[in-house]
C-alpha cells in the first residue's frame, strides 16, 4: 500500500497544484446544464425524466477528460517506465492511479451537484441521499476500468478516440443502471428493483475492480 499511497498523494499534489483537470471538468458540466437548461422550453415533469440523464452525461464526460489526463502525464514526464521499474507489484501502482482518478471525480461530482439542484429545482429530502451510493458506485465502475484502459490507449497516437472505443462498450450497463438509480432518487418513486439493481452495479465494480488490478502488471510491462 505504501507504493500506492505515494503515488496518490504525488496526483493529488499535482492536481491541486495546477487545478486544471477539476477546472476544466466544472466548466465543462456547467455549460451542459446551462445550454439544457435555457435552450428547451419543457415542463417540470419531463427536466425531471430527463436530468438524470444530464447529470451523468456531465459526470462521464468530464470522467473522461480526467482519465485521458491521468497517464498523459506520466508519459510525458517520462515517468510510465519509471513505474514498471519499480519493485512493487502492477497492482499496486493500478490501486494508486485507481484511487487519484476516483477521488478527484468525486470531488468534481460534489461540487458540480449542488449547482445541478438549483439548476433544475430538485426538492432535497432525506431520500435524496440514496444518490451517495448510486454516485459512489456508478463512479468507482466508471474509474476501475477507465484506469487500466487509459494506460492502454496512453501509448497510442489517438488515444482519446482509443480510450473511448474500449470503454463505452465495457461501462455502459454500469451508466445505463446509474442513470436509472438516479432517476428513481429524484422522482421519488424508489421501487422494489432498487435495491437489486444497485448490488448488480457494485457486482460489476468488484469484477472491474479485481480484474484490472490483476492484469494491470502486464499492461505496465509492455
Amino acid at each position: 500500500m505504501r507504493a500506492a499511497l505515494s503515488i496518490l498523494k504525488k496526483d493529488l499534489r499535482m492536481e491541486f497544484r495546477s487545478k486544471d483537470s477539476i477546472l476544466s471538468m466544472w466548466i465543462f458540466s456547467l455549460l451542459i446544464f446551462v445550454i439544457f437548461n435555457f435552450t428547451f422550453e419543457v415542463s417540470r415533469l419531463v427536466m425531471l425524466e430527463i436530468a438524470p440523464g444530464l447529470l451523468w452525461v456531465a459526470f462521464i464526460f468530464s470522467g473522461m477528460f480526467g482519465l485521458n489526463h491521468a497517464f498523459a502525464v506520466e508519459k510525458e514526464n517520462g515517468n510510465l517506465r519509471s513505474m514498471a521499474l519499480m519493485p512493487v507489484d502492477g497492482g499496486q501502482v493500478y490501486l494508486g492511479k485507481f484511487m487519484s482518478v476516483t477521488l478527484i471525480m468525486l470531488l468534481f461530482e460534489s461540487l458540480i451537484f449542488p449547482i445541478f439542484i438549483i439548476f433544475y429545482d430538485l426538492q432535497l429530502s432525506f431520500q435524496m441521499f440514496l444518490l451517495i451510493p448510486v454516485i459512489l458506485a456508478g463512479t468507482i465502475g466508471f474509474t476501475s476500468l477507465g484506469t487500466i484502459l487509459s494506460a492502454v490507449a496512453v501509448h497510442t497516437r489517438d488515444q482519446q478516440i482509443l480510450l473511448s472505443l474500449l470503454l463505452w462498450p465495457l461501462v455502459s450497463p454500469i451508466i445505463i443502471w446509474s442513470v436509472n438509480l438516479t432517476g428513481m432518487v429524484i422522482g421519488g418513486d424508489i421501487t422494489q428493483g432498487f435495491y437489486p439493481l444497485l448490488t448488480r452495479v457494485i457486482a460489476f465494480d468488484v469484477i472491474f475492480f479485481a480484474v484490472s488490478f490483476m492484469l494491470f502488471e502486464f499492461i505496465l510491462e509492455d
